[in-house]
């Protein structure tokens, strides 16, 4: 049984700003063919995430809302956007009325009226701070969590080891070169032992990985050595890039590493 359903073809501007005031985020309608892009246009929920009242803000850019902290990159290409006509959707760090900081997720759209014969924008934001703080806290305990698997011991004023537990993926190899390279040039160290005995198994990755290190490391004028670099590795390295090539010395065991250094520094 079908339904005979008409649709008005009239909606009033009150129905529109009635129904915005229930839109979940702060609404803003500015106008580019005024001078400095000016608010002519605000809904409640503006109001409540900011602070602001409608008639403080109305008349005015939206850059009250920016702080010392907001990225002047970001703001940069909010005036581009504003100038080329076109949508963009960016984070930024906003202040309240109150001087409270929040992240806006800001969302700003052209719309051309053939009525005005120009062009508007819309803005639409969202407070997104409890998400961006959440990223941030897992990017703290993920660098955390890296900076553990990358524990590098000091053995004496000249000597530091690492050593290697696990499984070893390209983004641990990086942090790895990123973490020895700073380690190295604060300390000036002149040995540093690498011992791999704890890794789960020795790939094309960690053999490249190694290298890179090697080459790093004499780069900063520091020797590296290895430990605990079993046959099985021996013969890997020969099929990728034999580590003999290289003045790298190489022990069964940290044990004998250190054995050989005190021998060297007598």
């Amino acid at each position: 049984m079908g339904k005979d359903i008409r649709y008005s073809s009239e909606v009033t501007d009150q129905f529109v700003k009635h129904a915005i005031d229930y839109v979940g985020a702060g609404v803003v309608i500015t106008d580019p063919s005024l001078p400095d892009n000016p608010i002519i246009y605000t809904n409640k929920g503006f109001e409540e995430l900011t602070g602001y009242p409608a008639e403080e803000i109305i008349g005015h850019n939206c850059r009250f809302l920016q702080g010392e902290d907001t990225n002047r990159d970001d703001v940069t290409l909010v005036r581009d956007a504003i100038r080329n006509e076109e949508a963009l959707v960016v984070e930024l760090k906003n202040y309240r009325k109150n001087g409270e900081m929040f992240w806006n997720e800001l969302e700003i759209y052209p719309i051309y009226l053939d009525s005005e014969k120009k062009t508007f924008f819309v803005g639409v934001q969202k407070d997104v701070t409890q998400r961006k703080l959440n990223e941030e806290l897992v990017s703290h305990y993920l660098e955390e969590v890296a900076r553990l698997s990358t524990p590098i011991v000091p053995i004496t004023d000249s000597t530091s080891i690492l050593p290697l537990i696990g499984d070893v993926d390209d983004r641990r190899l990086n942090h790895i070169l990123e973490r020895v390279g700073e380690h190295v040039q604060q300390t000036g160290e002149k040995n540093f032992i690498l011992d791999l005995q704890g890794i789960s198994r020795f790939h094309s990755g960690i053999h490249q990985g190694v290298l890179r290190l090697y080459q790093l490391l004499d780069m900063m004028g520091t020797r590296m050595i290895i430990t605990g670099f079993h046959p099985k590795m021996a013969m890997e390295s020969v099929r990728q890039t034999d580590f003999s090539e290289q003045n790298i010395k190489f022990y069964a065991t940290v044990k004998q590493a250190l054995a050989y250094l005190e021998k060297e520094n007598r």
